[in-house]
């Protein structure tokens, strides 16, 4: 059964974090088959750069919206 106030819990709300995170990261490989290009996109939806032909990238606006929640959670846990 679910208790009450269980589903506003900060491990359930990080789970469904965790769970939209990889839905992004699981979408991340066919948005990149959509956009031609590396080069199109807007550095800060996804940044990338080259080491020796590996190309390694990551998205600000995700790292950002990350912190903002976990601020977010920490400042509401008091």
């Amino acid at each position: 059964m679910i208790r009450e106030g269980s589903l506003t819990s900060p491990v359930v709300f990080f789970g469904i974090l965790l769970i939209i995170v990889g839905v992004i990261l699981v979408a991340m490989p066919l948005l990149l088959k959509i956009v031609p290009k590396l080069e199109e996109v807007h550095p800060f939806i996804f940044w990338w750069f080259r080491v020796n032909g590996v190309t390694v990238g990551t998205s600000p606006a995700i790292i950002l919206a990350a912190v903002l929640i976990y601020l977010m959670m920490l400042l509401l846990k008091r």
